[in-house]
């Protein structure tokens, strides 16, 4: 898949949303192409743009932990069950507390020097927020209609009388649904090669949810 060289550019743009604060930090990670952060979000970015590793259905949770360390937070959130880490400047968030986030860009095998131990996946995010005030940036659409390859679903939604298009992490939605989702990228003349066809322009998320 590709705007107008290769699909690999949209990790790519995902990835750099990381790199302002990234390129600060003393961490690494345990390939032996990268001895710095930069480096190691690079090497992430190597991978097929379908290839979706395990990750969180929606973009919220509950503290569990907050690990401060570097001038970071390293938040443990249960998400529906399922424990996660993030990533994050430093956060006051507390146990018990409902956060939520915008776009991540998720690394394996990062070893943080400053907490002294190793993630096995972990998400870099710009900052948290309280689950309330996210509720109140998020869009809200319908579906109108559905298709999913390689690990990805694309999805048109009514957004306020207008036709968007979504891609996200597979996800089931039904046509007539009321969906959220945040933030997200804009490609422009976006060809997918699973589906064979070209967008005029998508949106790419990290998680849509019903609403």
């Amino acid at each position: 898949m590709k705007p107008d060289t290769s699909e690999s550019r949209r990790v790519v743009a995902l990835a750099l949303l990381m790199l302002a604060y990234l390129a600060g930090c003393s961490e690494s990670t345990n390939s032996s192409t990268a001895t710095a952060p930069v480096d190691a979000v690079q090497a992430q970015t190597t991978a097929p743009v379908e290839t979706v590793s395990a990750l969180p259905a929606r973009n919220t949770g509950t503290v569990m932990s907050n690990q401060m360390a570097g001038g970071y937070s390293y938040l443990e959130v249960d998400i529906d069950g399922a424990v996660f880490w993030l990533a994050t400047s430093m956060s006051g968030a507390k146990p018990g507390d409902r956060i939520a986030w915008r776009d991540h860009a998720v690394m394996t095998n990062f070893k943080s020097k400053a907490l002294g131990r190793e993630f096995g996946q972990i998400l870099f995010v710009d900052r948290v927020m309280a689950a309330t005030e996210a509720a109140t940036q998020a869009h809200r659409g319908t579906v109108v209609e559905s298709m999913s390859a390689a690990g990805y679903s694309y999805i048109r939604v009514e957004e306020n009388g207008a036709s968007v298009w979504l891609a996200a992490p597979e996800t089931t939605v039904e046509i007539g649904q009321s969906i959220l989702w945040s933030g997200g990228t804009p490609m422009r003349n976006f060809n997918s090669r699973s589906l064979d066809r070209n967008f005029d322009e998508i949106i790419f998320v990290s998680a849509v949810q019903g609403s």
